[in-house]
């Protein structure tokens, strides 16, 4: 990134650099949302232009394609419904979608659920979730499988966790992501829908990874997990 003015992708107006959070000392939950002190800082990672309203991690980043977007009446109507605390989110998961981004659409869907929990909005972090899990599909890799089954989990959709945790079983898993799944199992079998964190689900002596939070911080960090 050069050291010029900072503007954003869809009007070109000034804005701030993206945030960038302290790295986490403890380990992230099952579902990646990273530990203190990157957990509190969850308000800070989507920034929302002054100018236009578009939301997104690095403003800078946003595709042309994200004005028009912007400027439709579905993407004004957003600010007339649901939790304030979750609208950058929304704002920027309807971007994403509208320009073809699922990966991040679903991660935008899951940091709402996140400050929905943080408000204490347990009904809207149930439907984020349920979004998420719907954009995730049928997922081949056990990282973003596992993810899913905690989002499952957490939405209170315990036989469709149950399912999904019964075919993860019949894969071929490391022994990180196996000894992740018996942990799920056994929550989802007490219909268990805490937060959990991912050094409860593994023996000892596991260390709890540090993750630092950027656009898509996940596979890299459980591929680090995984080669322990």
């Amino acid at each position: 990134m050069s050291g010029g003015p900072h503007v954003c992708g869809a009007c070109g107006a000034a804005v701030r650099p993206p945030f960038r959070a302290p790295p986490p000392e403890i380990a992230p939950d099952l579902d990646m949302r990273p530990g203190e002190p990157a957990r509190s800082t969850l308000v800070d990672w989507v920034q929302t232009c002054p100018v236009c309203g578009a939301a997104a991690p690095d403003l800078q980043a946003l595709s042309p394609a994200a004005k028009p977007v912007v400027e439709s009446p579905a993407y004004r109507a957003l600010t007339t419904s649901g939790l304030e605390e979750t609208l950058p989110f929304r704002r920027w998961a309807m971007i994403c979608r509208e320009t073809g981004d699922a990966a991040n659409e679903a991660e935008a869907l899951l940091q709402a659920a996140w400050a929905a929990d943080d408000a204490a909005a347990m009904t809207d972090g149930v439907t984020f979730r349920q979004q998420v899990v719907r954009l995730w599909g049928d997922p081949a890799d056990e990282e973003t499988a596992l993810r899913q089954l905690d989002v499952l989990r957490r939405a209170g959709s315990f036989d469709a966790a149950a399912a999904r945790a019964a075919a993860l079983g019949r894969r071929s898993l490391s022994e990180t992501a196996a000894a992740i799944l018996r942990f799920q199992q056994a929550r989802i079998a007490t219909r268990d829908i805490g937060r959990h964190l991912i050094s409860s689900a593994l023996p000892p002596p596991a260390h709890a990874p540090h993750v630092s939070h950027g656009k898509r911080p996940a596979p890299t960090l459980w591929s680090q997990l995984f080669q322990r």
